[in-house]
């Protein structure tokens, strides 16, 4: 990974760029994303939308130049103090060859993304050092008819850099103790596979890594982690965390936990299941790319020991 890039922290009063870089959820479901966009505004920021963000070509937003466009515009506007996406899909890749990443690099601004892009935040980050944010999303965490408050608390308190948001507390179950300490890799586990034996995979050597997934089976999900395994990765990482994984039903009778545990027997780094990321509603905003520490004899169980944003402060 690059040197660690600190983006400038988003206060009250912000005003955040909100794009679509894979499906066009916005134009399917107008009601949710003016909810979403509404509850933004009632937590100070001003969210301003992207000229595709709410547009509809096929099964994406916009072209591939189209999106790209969006997010580079925000990134150079010096009125947008963040970039955060509006849902997911299942396409965000399709801009990765497109974004410059020494663009982004000059613009060091917070970038928001779940599921699907978060392929672009670990890709971002990996190319620039830049610290990205896997958080909520504008459609299905804001937008929500009743989404849990400490999920804005926590984007909230961690954009502003708050020192406090560093731990982590989320009831861990620790199906392998230890500790470990690396750089933060969070996102989709399938949406994180596209990034596998490209120019921007993460860097894997000593890092965390926090996945999760949602809506397959088990099986599925050992194809996927086979992948991972295969690649070298589980070689070389410190430790895991696994995230609540959302209808992603046993096969054969045999559940994810299991599975997990099976495909990892081999190595020894410490293993910890349940926290809320990704696709839950109640959700914890982590920044990818900052140190982290998991320790499965400490209170709080998955610590960020390390400044995330311009102002965060001295090693936490």
């Amino acid at each position: 990974m690059s040197a660690r890039l600190l983006p400038a922290p988003l206060s009250k009063g912000g005003r955040v760029g909100v794009v679509t870089v894979s499906a066009p959820e916005p134009a399917a479901h107008p009601d949710v994303f003016d909810r979403g966009l509404d509850r933004l505004r009632s937590r100070g920021y001003e969210p301003v939308i992207a000229p595709h963000a709410a547009s509809r070509d096929g099964y994406r937003a916009g072209s591939e130049t189209q999106l790209v466009d969006d997010f580079h515009a925000f990134l150079t506007d010096p009125g947008i103090d963040a970039v955060v996406c509006a849902g997911g899909g299942k396409s965000a890749n399709r801009l990765l060859r497109g974004l410059d990443y020494e663009l982004i690099a000059q613009h060091p601004k917070p970038i928001v993304g779940v599921s699907d892009p978060s392929l672009l935040l670990n890709a971002i980050t990996a190319r620039t050092g830049l610290i990205t944010f896997h958080g909520p999303a504008v459609l299905w965490d804001f937008g929500a008819e009743e989404p849990p408050t400490a999920t804005g608390d926590h984007f909230a308190a961690v954009l502003a850099g708050d020192a406090a948001a560093a731990r982590i507390d989320a009831p861990l179950t620790w199906a392998r103790t230890g500790t470990a300490r690396g750089h933060l890799v969070a996102g989709c586990l399938s949406s994180l596979r596209c990034l596998l034996g490209t120019v921007w995979e993460p860097d894997w050597n000593g890092a965390v890594l926090a996945w999760e997934d949602a809506f397959k089976p088990v099986e599925q999900l050992d194809q996927a982690l086979t992948h991972f395994r295969d690649r070298g990765v589980l070689d070389q990482i410190a430790g895991m965390v696994v995230g609540e994984l959302v209808s992603c039903e046993p096969s054969g009778g045999v559940s994810a936990h299991e599975m997990v545990m099976d495909l990892c027997a081999e190595y020894d780094f410490p293993i910890a299941f349940g926290l809320p990321f990704g696709h839950t509603p109640l959700k914890h905003t982590l920044p990818v790319g900052a140190e982290a520490l998991v320790d499965s004899g400490a209170a709080c169980g998955l610590t960020i020991t390390s400044p995330w944003t311009a102002q965060g402060g001295d090693e936490r």
